[in-house]
């Protein structure tokens, strides 16, 4: 059985001082039962027993019974002490690691207390917001979705850890106990060597089972059960590397295959195909973490795999025969794997591409239906996990440092032209490989092209250096050149395919953009396109994804961040700066908003009501900013809402000359903001609210008319 997760409660509430105790009993215990088996400290002792014995001249029955009766009581005393040797070690280690969980646990209740974050029993994270009273004058905001998800993440992340020790105790102590009349010298030392025998036991059998059987008929409860030891062994090293070096790199893949698709009219549905979408994520998991093992078994599997990336395999009965790159690519799409394996296998799969010559067409290889199997249980509608592409890049999205690398990596360049352009992966990746849906030969799809999702997915992690699918607080605009690098190729690539952008790119590319909020601010807000980022490619990227009402919301929450970010910054020289640049930027999204409107004017892709409610896909992307800012931040953002909410009632209605005017209550609320931050300010004194407006919307018209001129020429 997977392990029962303790709660929030029962490890703050657990008491150790019993198994403190129990560890001093067994100390004494330990060294008394040493000094009979050894002799230390002098007196009878079995190894003197046993030396006497052997050096004895035995006669009879003596010579055979007697003797070997002696013989194994010696043994037997020796076997005891190092049985409750061991019995020590993992109760003392036990001792240890329950301390640990219990402080961790502590200090991340404090931690999250300061954000105003309640953890209750369960380890769920709630606001709790002090009452007017308590908090004085200040207005405190609650926490955010991002907040609060970091924090339950850190709190079940402490209590996993404390279950998985209890767990690996419990087995240990139970394995030690299970004979009462016999005893063993060999147990593990300590829990980390129990953690290991426990995981290496667990896929000797399983990978047993698997080699003695036919897991395509394995029953549900077989493989709920086999599920629950992943879930239990996921991150053990020892179970992960055993269970796939004893497989092997072509077992690994053809029990896959045998159990995710036996055909024959048996392809699993309903509550089989939902539990094999948790065996695919938990066993993807596995064989991350045995990826990291330095060992030559392993560094061999995973040559082996790479090496059969090309091959096929299928099952008696069946036609359909996958390629190992198809069935590898689906076991990849939970974990961190090596980075290194990563960098090889990616390779791997574009020479096969190219082998097959430079009118490679994915779809009609990969999606053809005498091959493509039914290998993901874990995308949307019926997706087959066709594309080997698509497993490939979740797996690179959730190892940052290298997905970073992979967009950066320069591609060989053609021999016939020494002075052809540089390609990098970001530019195969963006613009030359084609990709294709998946469903749609299944006639199961929604129109979402998978592969190119996993592709957003890679992208943002190379240009934040965070994982997608991790909650994470960002505290700042911070990147390291890598980072910002992959942003420039990005916005080169895709602003050159215009209206061919990629529907499936747009979320991930507004919560790139902000990310990187400071340098979209200071790029908008340029004049004479001085900034840090190229105009003309900001532009167009930000036209492209306001096609979508989503991503649209979700740049603007990034940029209307960053605005705000820039207001409290401290600056040299006059601060209506930062006034007038927050103006030139409204200015210059406005311009973007409307030529997506303008593109899409015949077949408009938004709903009628304006149902963006903040914190979407940008959650873990956009640097979280102190209380004083956050007032800020949400005053400006309801006032934008509110007017987005007005000009879809209007039908969409916009002036093209002025994009920004629909704009006005945004402008006013960030003046008001600039002033909060400025008060000292000529234009912050009261009766001057005119001119503070005057100047932030003719920056506004100036962005605007900027914008507007560039999308022309």
């Amino acid at each position: 059985m997977a392990t029962e997760t303790l709660t929030a409660q029962e490890l703050t509430d657990l008491r150790l001082g019993t198994l403190d105790t129990a560890v001093t009993d067994w100390e004494t215990l330990s060294r008394r039962l040493k000094a009979l088996s050894t002799g230390d400290g002098g007196g009878v002792n079995a190894k003197r027993l046993q030396t006497e014995a052997n050096a004895a001249d035995w006669n009879g029955l003596n010579a055979t019974v007697t003797k070997d009766f002696v013989s194994k009581t010696a043994a037997e005393f020796q076997d005891v002490a190092g049985q409750a040797t061991s019995v020590l070690g993992i109760l003392r280690d036990a001792s240890a690691a329950f301390k640990k969980h219990k402080s961790d646990l502590r200090t991340v209740i404090d931690d999250v207390a300061k954000q105003n974050i309640y953890i209750n029993a369960s380890g769920s994270a709630i606001a709790s917001v002090p009452s007017g009273a308590a908090a004085g004058k200040g207005d405190i905001p609650p926490p955010g979705d991002e907040e609060l998800a970091v924090a339950e993440r850190r709190v079940k992340r402490v209590l996993r850890e404390a279950s998985e020790t209890d767990r690996i105790v419990a087995r240990a102590l139970r394995a030690l106990a299970k004979n009462k009349h016999d005893f063993t010298g060999d147990g593990p030392g300590g829990l980390k060597e129990a953690d290991d025998r426990q995981g290496k036991a667990d896929a000797d059998y399983w990978a047993k089972r698997v080699q003695e059987s036919n897991p395509s008929e394995w029953s549900d409860k077989e493989i709920e059960r086999f599920n629950e030891m992943l879930i239990d062994q996921r991150d053990n090293p020892g179970f992960s590397e055993r269970f796939a070096t004893t497989l092997g790199a072509d077992g690994t893949m053809q029990f896959w295959r045998d159990i995710a698709d036996p055909g024959q009219g048996k392809t699993p549905e309903g509550e089989r195909a939902k539990i094999l979408g948790q065996v695919q994520q938990n066993l993807g998991m596995s064989l991350a973490t045995a990826s990291h093992v330095d060992s030559p078994a392993m560094d061999a599997w995973k040559k082996d795999v790479i090496a059969s990336g090309g091959k096929q395999f299928g099952h008696e009965g069946i036609m359909v025969k996958p390629y190992g790159f198809q069935i590898m690519s689906n076991l990849m799409v939970k974990g961190k794997f090596d980075s290194g394996f990563l960098d090889d296998y990616g390779s791997a799969i574009r020479t096969f591409e190219q082998s097959k010559g430079s009118q490679f067409n994915p779809a009609s290889v990969w999606g053809n239906p005498l091959i493509a199997a039914q290998l993901d249980y874990t995308g949307s509608g019926g997706t087959p996990g066709s594309d080997p592409m698509t497993g490939y890049l979740k797996a690179v999205s959730h190892n940052p440092d290298f997905a970073t690398d992979l967009f950066l990596k320069e591609l060989p360049g053609d021999g016939d032209d020494p002075n052809a352009p540089t390609r990098t992966m970001a530019d195969y990746l963006l613009s030359e490989r084609e990709f294709y849906d998946e469903d749609d030969p299944f006639g199961k799809g929604d129109g979402t092209m998978q592969s190119q999702e996993a592709l957003g997915k890679a992208l943002l992690a190379a240009g934040t250096g965070l994982n997608p699918d991790e909650p994470a607080v960002v505290t700042g605009y911070d990147h390291t050149p890598e980072q910002r690098e992959v942003l420039d190729k990005s916005l080169d690539v895709l602003a050159g395919k215009k209206d061919d952008f990629p529907p499936e790119l747009r979320d991930d590319m507004a919560a790139l953009l902000g990310n990187h909020g400071d340098a979209v601010h200071q790029s908008a807000s340029s004049l004479e396109s001085g900034g840090p980022l190229d105009y003309k490619n900001l532009l167009e990227v930000s036209k492209q994804v306001s096609r979508d009402q989503d991503s649209y919301g979700m740049l603007m929450e990034g940029v209307n961040q960053a605005i705000i970010a820039d207001m409290h910054a401290p600056h040299e020289g006059n601060p209506k700066e930062e006034l007038l640049r927050a103006g030139q930027t409204v200015g210059f999204m406005e311009s973007a908003r409307y030529h997506a409107l303008d593109t899409d004017k015949d077949d408009p892709s938004w709903p009628a009501k304006w149902a963006y409610h903040g914190a979407g896909g940008v959650v873990n992307f956009v640097p979280v900013v102190g209380d004083a800012l956050q007032r800020g931040v949400d005053a400006s953002a309801y006032a934008w809402q509110v007017e987005e909410q007005g000009r879809i009632d209007d039908k969409l209605a916009v002036d093209k000359s002025e994009n920004f005017q629909s704009r006005q209550a945004y402008l006013t609320a960030l003046g008001e903001e600039w002033s909060r931050v400025n008060p000292d300010h000529e234009l912050s004194a009261e009766g001057d609210e005119y001119l503070r407006q005057m100047d932030i919307s003719l920056a506004a018209l100036n962005g605007n008319k900027s914008a507007n001129g560039t999308v022309g020429s």
